[in-house]
């Protein structure tokens, strides 16, 4: 029985850490790293007790480092310490009352039932644990991990050092215990006053959280105005050509009628190359790709497409843009889909300058199911695509390679979202999709 209870104690170490990283592991995953957590926790527990969950902690490390494809993270400590803390944390609570009611249920019950305690106990951790969590992620926004990675000095490491302080105190004082069968009023003392500072970390945690997300979106507000007042000013210019056109359009009629009526090809040529041909060409200029924009109305993406727009057209970039349905929410969280946007027009206006004729494609489409946002770009060069997404994999040479692991990472937490690429015939193009709530990818 007591080998029974310690595995179950170091498969609830595993399930903690599962349910805070909310890592996907598949069925075989599950099963590599259960039996590598089993083996070194019954081997360090054997050989030296409580202290053996510490060797799980660098289990939980190396594993971080693997889901992120070998990067050591910041996230990745927390999540360790986390699990520590927290089994123990909730252990310890829920051990007493655990205990009383098992007496009062089997009062009259002369069976043997020493071990019951120890052995719910120990499974109690986990499922506490995700209720917790459940309840919080109900009533408070989920953490976004790429503010956290983004401001873990300022975030993540006060905390993991307040958590490492804990569990070296706590650890000691659970092996007295185990030894002693009891603990003193000033173990318990100290024990209430690691779990209270426990509880201080995780609301500092939240509170930086909330204080960085904050500005971060006054920031991006502040970054929206300035291109929106963009957007505008292009779409007065666009205004005035129009007015401008209108005005000369009843004469260029009148010198086509009057042209066409003497049967003068010549003057009907000259008219045709001289005005109406231009002003074709003017209607196709990239900047009636503004006109587009009418509708979509979510203006944090407005803004960033019409500042990537008036980039490209500097760039002499021809664009096209299509949003032919209404667009009014887009099915992400916004912070995290502008990253991903940002990155992705960032990318194709890179790749296209390099190209002779440089064009870029921007589609955006709405259905009852998915919304479908495709960036197609010219591309001159030869590109790996399935190192794409891969950290520091680039085309364009060392010491980049970031921008698409940055939205690989993004979209790993985002059960409703995904990534096509495709290059055929000189044309790259990058096809997310966004799976409306409820259909799940």
């Amino acid at each position: 029985m007591i080998h029974l209870i310690m595995l179950i104690q170091i498969v609830s170490f595993f399930f903690i850490y599962q349910s805070v990283s909310r890592y996907h592991f598949s069925l075989k995953e599950i099963t590599i790293w259960l039996m590598i957590f089993i083996s070194i926790g019954v081997v360090s527990t054997y050989f030296i007790g409580v202290w053996g969950a510490v060797a799980l902690f660098f289990c939980f490390v190396g594993m971080s480092y693997f889901k992120n494809q070998k990067t050591f993270t910041s996230l990745g400590v927390f999540y360790g310490a986390y699990a520590l803390v927290m089994n123990s944390f909730l252990g310890y609570l829920a051990a007493d009352p655990i205990t009383n009611l098992i007496e009062f249920v089997f009062r009259q019950s002369s069976a043997n039932i020493d071990y019951l305690p120890y052995l719910f106990t120990a499974m109690a951790p986990p499922i506490m644990n995700e209720i917790g969590l459940r309840v919080v992620r109900h009533y408070v926004p989920q953490l976004n991990k790429e503010i956290l990675r983004e401001s873990s000095k300022v975030i993540l490491f006060p905390v993991i050092i307040l958590l490492i302080i804990i569990i070296l105190s706590v650890y000691p004082i659970l092996s007295i215990g185990n030894k002693t069968g009891d603990f003193s009023s000033f173990h318990r003392t100290l024990l209430l006053g690691m779990w209270l500072l426990f509880i201080i970390a995780l609301l500092y945690m939240q509170f930086q959280y909330n204080h960085i997300r904050k500005r971060e979106i006054e920031k991006s507000k502040s970054e929206q105005l300035i291109q929106l007042t963009d957007y505008a000013t292009q779409l007065e210019k666009i205004y005035d050509e129009f007015r401008s056109f209108r005005h000369d359009y009843a004469n260029i009629l009148l010198t086509l009628e009057e042209g066409i009526h003497r049967e003068d090809w010549d003057q009907v040529k000259q008219v045709y190359e001289q005005t109406v041909k231009p002003t074709g060409q003017l209607m196709r200029n990239n900047e009636y790709s503004f006109v587009k924009l009418r509708n979509l109305h979510v203006s944090e993406i407005k803004s960033i497409l019409a500042a990537k727009i008036l980039i490209a057209q500097q760039m002499k970039i021809d664009v096209a843009l299509e949003i032919e349905e209404p667009v009014h929410a887009i099915q992400m969280e916004l912070i995290s889909f502008t990253r991903i946007l940002s990155i992705l027009l960032d990318n194709a206006i890179e790749a296209a300058t390099d190209t002779e004729e440089s064009r870029i494609c921007i589609v955006l489409l709405e259905d009852t199911d998915i919304q479908l946002i495709r960036i197609e770009n010219s591309c001159g060069e030869e590109v790996n695509l399935r190192r794409l997404g891969e950290r520091g994999y680039s085309s364009k040479g060392k010491g980049r390679g970031l921008g698409l692991y940055n939205v690989q990472q993004i979209l790993k937490e985002n059960n409703f979202a995904s990534l096509e690429t495709a290059l055929q015939s000189g044309l790259f193009s990058q096809t997310l999709t966004l799976r409306k709530t409820g259909v799940q990818k």
